[in-house]
């Protein structure tokens, strides 16, 4: 056995011994190797080899915060749970590829954290500025329909209620509903962000015009729908999306706002790709009058999202200088608006 070694910050070092230890643990044979992966903000993941087959470990779990909360804190029992709950549901009453079994270890003995594992899905795994070298353009125009298409089969999954998995490891409604919801998450990043008052005032005014909660179903919503969250392959001539993984920010509410984050992805590199994107779901799902009025809510709490990630103090990407909020985030809600 090696010595241990660092596959990502996040998990540390990690020897041999322990992956060997994992697969005894949970039946997988033999450990042959582990290698880091090639994606993921967060450094959760580690691909790893048995002779059982190929699979992933996800561990060092994210902190939480419910709703109501200011500060963040730790509950190793939340993350895993949830993940696994909802890819057990895809699994059972849908057609999305999800990687299952899921096995959730709750122990932290080998690792001090808890941890899954899970099989390795199929196909490429690649993220928007990836996939245009991967992939001729035929063939991206073809992923972009896929893309669509799948997320419209996540929404075959819905609940009697907007709401998540909270550290109670029940699903509990949004308080107020899932545009209330929406809001209260954005407001919530708000605290957290640096903006001046204009643009404070221009999201208050936004969110002011967001039109409320309307009877339909509360489907899944994955909260992080994306290329790096996803694996395609062609099969039978044919591009599909062969594995769907990445769950914590999985939900149920407006299965619209999944739309807000790839199709912002699309109008960064292959603008085109966007409404092939759209009309792909929209195509797939029954008609929706009212999709043109609530996605703009979407697109700019996505946005508000990915700005404050960004943003925050230790991180200050390169791409923000010289730009504020409202001159980043306002294309990208006029642009989708008018693909609607």
């Amino acid at each position: 056995m090696s010595e241990a070694k660092v596959y990502s910050q996040r998990l540390g070092a990690i020897s041999d011994t322990q992956f060997q230890a994992v697969a005894e643990r949970l039946n997988l044979g033999r450990f042959v190797k582990a290698e880091p992966t090639s994606s993921g903000l967060f450094g959760q993941n580690v691909f790893v080899t048995t002779s059982e087959g190929e699979f992933v470990l996800r561990g060092a779990p994210h902190w939480v915060k419910d709703a109501g909360e200011t500060e963040w804190r730790r509950d190793d029992r939340v993350q895993f749970t949830k993940e696994r709950w909802y890819a057990q549901q895809l699994h059972e009453h849908t057609k999305v590829p999800v990687p299952w079994p899921m096995l959730h270890d709750e122990a932290d003995d080998i690792f001090g954290w808890p941890y899954l594992v899970m099989p390795r899905m199929p196909g490429l795994c690649t993220d928007e500025r990836g996939i245009q070298t991967a992939l001729a353009r035929e063939d991206r125009h073809d992923v972009a329909v896929a893309l669509g298409e799948n997320l419209a089969e996540m929404q075959r999954l819905t609940w009697a209620f907007a709401g998540d998995l909270g550290s109670g490891l029940a699903l509990q409604p949004f308080p107020g509903g899932y545009t209330r919801h929406v809001i209260a998450q954005m407001d919530d990043v708000l605290r957290g962000t640096q903006l001046s008052d204009a643009e404070k005032s221009w999201i208050t005014d936004a969110q002011a015009l967001a039109v409320r909660d309307a009877p339909r179903p509360n489907s899944f919503v994955h909260g992080d729908y994306k290329f790096a969250n996803l694996t395609v392959m062609k099969t039978d001539n044919r591009w599909r999306v062969s594995g769907l993984f990445d769950l914590h920010t999985a939900h149920f509410g407006d299965g619209a706002l999944d739309l807000s984050r790839q199709a912002c992805a699309y109008l960064d590199t292959e603008p085109a790709l966007a409404r092939v994107f759209l009309d792909a779901y929209r195509g797939a799902m029954p008609p929706d009058p009212t999709l043109s009025e609530r996605l703009p809510l979407y697109v700019l709490c996505d946005r508000l999202i990915i700005w404050s990630y960004f943003a925050r103090p230790g991180a200050e990407a390169p791409w923000l200088q010289g730009k504020n909020f409202r001159g980043w985030s306002e294309p990208y809600v006029d642009a989708i608006s008018r693909l609607l």
